[in-house]
């Protein structure tokens, strides 16, 4: 064994070099895609204080790192017709009626842990019925979209989450019955280049 390891010990030492190297890439790899999981935004939409129109959205930052709220798209469905609105100013509420600049918009940022109450269903519907490029009465409105796209410092690229809620007429009263408990994120290149894509046709459009 002696004379074999003499004969090949600079084999030996060579493969010992590569697998040490190996284990540190490997170590590497690990360490930094746990770091960019643990920095990469996770935005909730919660439906909270209720069910019907009363009923507050949530917006919770649970990721490390600050964002910046940039945008509110609502995408609504009814019988068979289809719609966007983009929602994030509170235009809905007149000046005089605000306690401050901050509450005439959903725009802004929000720590980690922090969240906004970015108003009521019926304030959402209302603005809806303003801003929606496809007028559909709010009543007649079955299925809501909300999504909501943020900046960070982290990263150059847009992340957003997103939830859709059934609409259910009970009486007169309409319930806001979301279809999963969770919030989906848009992480992927090609949602997120998507999504970049339609906030910049709404600011040309703006224009």
């Amino acid at each position: 064994m002696i004379e074999f390891i003499r004969a090949h010990h600079q084999v030996l030492s060579t493969g010992a070099s590569l697998f040490t190297a190996a284990i540190w890439l490997v170590y590497l790899n690990l360490f930094y895609a746990s770091m960019r999981r643990s920095r990469r935004p996770e935005i909730l939409l919660s439906r909270s204080a209720g069910s019907g129109r009363g009923a507050r959205l949530f917006i919770a930052n649970m990721g490390a790192e600050p964002i910046y709220v940039t945008a509110i798209i609502a995408d609504y469905e009814a019988g068979g017709e289809r719609g966007t609105a983009y929602i994030t100013q509170n235009d809905n509420i007149r000046s005089k009626d605000q306690e401050s600049a901050r509450a005439a918009t959903n725009e802004g940022p929000l720590g980690s842990g922090e969240y906004l109450d970015a108003g009521s269903f019926e304030d959402l519907m209302t603005r809806i019925q303003m801003h929606g490029n496809n007028q559909i009465a709010s009543e007649a409105i079955e299925r809501l979209t909300l999504t909501v796209a943020a900046e960070t410092g982290y990263s150059a690229t847009t992340s957003a989450g997103s939830k859709t809620y059934r609409i259910i007429g009970e009486g007169d009263e309409l319930v806001f019955q979301p279809e999963s408990v969770t919030t989906t994120q848009l992480r992927g290149w090609i949602a997120r280049r998507r999504l970049q894509k339609r906030l910049e046709s709404e600011i040309s459009d703006a224009q």
